[in-house]
């Protein structure tokens, strides 16, 4: 039976895919939480993600591994408390799984990407992406989804601004606007499922899924 380390399980894309891969007899799906949840599904390995290699794991090592870290400057206080979580935990977690034997993993990161940027949140994914790619998986699927659209409990107010204009205009975001669309939640995980298992059957070492592809690709997801 394959077992499927996830962090951020509790977020939007988290939720999603522990719904998506716990319904399979195949997997055991392990979450990685700050606290205990109701999660329903999966093993949870109460954990503090600063020390990372003190998580009590057990018997339960990984084939793969699904990061949904995330956060935004905004709700994490500073500049350095946003880049602790959607950098260094990112980093630590991928460390981890790989330490523990992980060959495939799947980063959810954000549509603009850019190690380069002046942005800081553009320029914190694309180092996370990097950072992760450089760790020497089998397999790295990096998603980039747009905007997302779903039931957030925790207040974004600029981020929810962007998801109901992006909702109204969607059907005109054609061509190179395409990408732009708000990107369903369960799509993203759906997307990054079938990433990883066409990467698997491609022989692909390194995928990037961008927003534009997401929804194909997660028109292909079967149980």
């Amino acid at each position: 039976m394959k077992t499927i380390w996830i962090a951020g399980a509790t977020g939007l894309v988290g939720q999603s895919l522990v719904q998506r891969l716990s319904t399979s007899t195949a997997h055991t799906v392990v979450a990685f939480v700050r606290k205990r949840s109701a999660l329903q599904g999966p093993a949870q390995v109460v954990v503090d993600f600063d020390h990372l290699e003190n998580a009590d794991v057990g018997s339960l090592r990984p084939d793969e591994a699904f990061c949904a870290l995330g956060t935004t400057r905004k709700v994490a206080g500073s500049d350095e408390a946003f880049r602790r979580v959607d950098l260094d935990y990112v980093v630590a977690f991928a460390k981890r799984a790989k330490a523990a034997g992980a060959h495939k993993f799947v980063l959810i990161s954000s549509l603009g990407a850019d190690a380069s940027s002046s942005m800081l949140y553009a320029r914190t994914k694309g180092e996370a992406e990097e950072a992760v790619r450089a760790l020497g998986f089998a397999t790295v699927v990096v998603v980039r989804p747009s905007v997302l659209d779903g039931d957030r409990k925790e207040s974004r107010p600029g981020e929810a601004v962007a998801l109901a204009i992006g909702r109204v205009i969607a059907p005109l975001m054609l061509g190179p606007l395409r990408k732009y669309r708000p990107s369903p939640v369960d799509e993203v995980a759906r997307a990054a499922i079938v990433a990883l298992r066409e990467s698997e059957k491609d022989g692909r070492s390194f995928r990037i899924c961008e927003a534009e592809e997401l929804p194909s690709l997660a028109r292909n997801y079967h149980h």
